[in-house]
């Protein structure tokens, strides 16, 4: 990367450089969008990682409350056998 400056750049000058620069980091991370085939398969990638994540966090979730279910009902247990046991101790 130089440090030089440039004076002015048009808009749709800036805008080259940017896609350029991009696609240049895409490709330099193995993927292509140079044609509009390999852009259609990056949307597709894009589209199955959403779709995971998707999964991963429903499936995080049910998790969650199925641990704070069996939490919530260890305690009420313990107190239901504690009464039990307090109150049988005292007849």
């Amino acid at each position: 990367m130089s440090a030089r400056k440039i004076a002015s750049l048009t808009e749709d000058e800036l805008v080259g450089l940017i896609r350029a620069a991009v696609r240049e980091e895409f490709s330099a991370a193995g993927m292509r969008v140079d044609a509009p085939a390999d852009v259609d398969e990056a949307r597709r990638d894009f589209m199955f990682l959403r779709r995971l994540r998707g999964w991963v966090d429903g499936t995080a979730s049910k998790i969650g409350g199925a641990i704070i279910l069996a939490l919530v009902s260890g305690i009420v247990w313990l107190i239901v056998a504690g009464a039990h046991a307090f109150f049988q101790a005292k007849s």
